[in-house]
């Protein structure tokens, strides 16, 4: 007779919901690593405590595929204790156990301490709060994040600078950010405090930031000045002079010249302008590509 394998493989122990219970997957197998396929067994699924007192208890008979695999959401089943929502997910280390019976023999294949995921039943704060609110959902006050939508989802406001003096649940909020929430319409999000790749500061906390353009140069292009009007310009003039140098006269064979100072006519102040191919152009802000969001903040 085969003996029923007392390893049973769990594929998943995993919680769908509060409402539906915990997803249990697994591979019937026998002493010899064989499959049980297309069979009918009976289980009984049992969450305790570490101590082994019994919090709830189901039985339920399911059959295995043609590969020996079965599955089961522990809720479902017939229960021989108090309902499944009685069970208090705060206790720690609780444990899943489960029997099986095959060919006359009940035998237990399974009983382990509950990892991470069962305990999705319960939040403490949660359970404390007397409307969704100011429940503790895992997000803190004053989380903000994109929303695709118009109007926030309850527990959250929009960032659009509304008043959160009159909203219910507002007043650790209020104590971050003040009595208005911030006005986050058309305006990106940047980390606070200097950044560790380029040594450049982002906005104070719950503050703004202007936009501006860094510090740069263009090249040359093909500029050139234009003409501005008339102007004068100092000249030195000289002639020859047969009448000798000082009113003297010259000596046989000499030859004199006599150097002039003398300046153009005035023809009025002008200045350069120099104008080329650095034109105008791009529009009226430096932008990346972006997809329009609603921002929200967690109340």
């Amino acid at each position: 007779m085969k003996k029923f394998y007392n390893t049973l493989l769990f594929l998943f122990i995993t919680t769908i919901s509060f409402a539906q219970g915990i997803a249990i997957q697994g591979i019937a197998r026998d002493n010899a690593s064989s499959a049980i396929t297309d069979t009918n067994l009976t289980f009984t699924f049992s969450i305790t405590k570490n101590d082994n007192t019994v919090l709830y208890s189901e039985t339920q008979a399911i059959k295995t595929d043609n590969f020996g695999v079965f599955s089961h959401i522990v809720s479902t089943g017939n229960p021989t204790t108090s309902a499944f929502n009685n069970v208090d997910f705060s206790i720690t280390n609780l444990k899943m156990k489960v029997l099986v019976v095959y060919e006359g023999n009940t035998i237990e294949v399974y009983n382990q301490t509950f990892q991470y995921t069962p305990y999705a039943f319960f939040a403490q704060k949660a359970a404390l709060a007397t409307n969704a609110t100011n429940a503790d959902d895992g997000v803190p006050t004053g989380a903000i994040m994109p929303y695709s939508g118009t109007t926030a989802p309850e527990g959250w406001v929009l960032c659009d600078g509304q008043s959160l003096t009159s909203i219910t649940g507002s007043a650790a909020l209020i104590a971050l950010v003040g009595n208005t929430a911030p006005n986050l319409q058309g305006t990106f999000l940047r980390g606070t405090g200097l950044s560790p790749t380029n040594g450049r500061s982002g906005p104070g906390l719950g503050t703004f930031q202007t936009d501006t353009f860094r510090s740069h140069l263009h090249g040359s292009g093909s500029l050139f000045a234009n003409t501005a009007g008339s102007h004068t310009h100092a000249y030195q003039s000289g002639a020859g002079d047969q009448s000798g140098i000082d009113g003297g006269g010259w000596n046989s064979g000499e030859i004199g010249y006599r150097i002039t100072n003398n300046t153009s006519s005035n023809a009025g102040s002008h200045g350069h302008v120099v104008s080329g191919s650095v034109g105008s152009t791009g529009d009226t802000e430096t932008r990346p590509v972006n997809y329009g969001v609603n921002y929200i903040i967690k109340l």
